[in-house]
């Protein structure tokens, strides 16, 4: 099963300048306590995989990538197709960026979306791909609130229309 885990402002937005432009906490351990779930795998575009703080703990680190050089903690994944094809019926997040969930979506491979919707607009200049017509909610948390701000957890199932 396909995953795809990210945080969304008002337009979709997920960045801005190559960074999230926001921080909360509870968000991140969400993040965190959703990608250790269901085998723990995690692929992860390299630009995006940049901005973190060196590889997921306790998770299997994959990073979508041309570049040749090793990371430590990570395995690079040069084909995109192929890398999916051997996960086919196994486990497995994507954990972004922009370019990462639109090749994902526009293929039909997410099975289950899990959307933090965050209730502002940060003018970003990074989006996630529409998924509203190809995609259906089945679970939505209240708000909740913290560093300034109201969000909810979404899960969503691929529409079978």
């Amino acid at each position: 099963m396909i995953r795809l885990i990210v945080a969304i402002d008002r337009k979709r937005g997920i960045a801005k300048d190559g960074v999230q432009p926001w921080k909360i906490p509870e968000d991140e351990q969400y993040f965190a306590s959703q990608t250790k779930t269901h085998g723990g795998v995690v692929l992860i575009g390299s630009s995006t995989f940049k901005t973190f703080k060196g590889p997921l703990k306790d998770r299997q680190n994959f990073v979508l990538t041309h570049a040749q050089e090793p990371i430590q903690g990570a395995t690079l994944v040069h084909d995109l197709a192929q890398f999916l094809d051997k996960y086919q019926g196994k486990d497995l997040w994507v954990a972004g960026g922009a370019s990462l969930y639109q090749q994902i979506i526009d293929a039909n491979l997410a099975d289950e979306l899990y959307i933090t919707h965050i209730d502002a607009d940060f003018d970003c200049d990074q989006f996630f791909p529409d998924y509203e017509d190809k995609y259906t909610k089945i679970e939505e948390t209240t708000p909740h609130h913290q560093s300034g701000l109201s969000f909810t957890y979404a899960k969503y199932v691929r529409s079978t229309h």
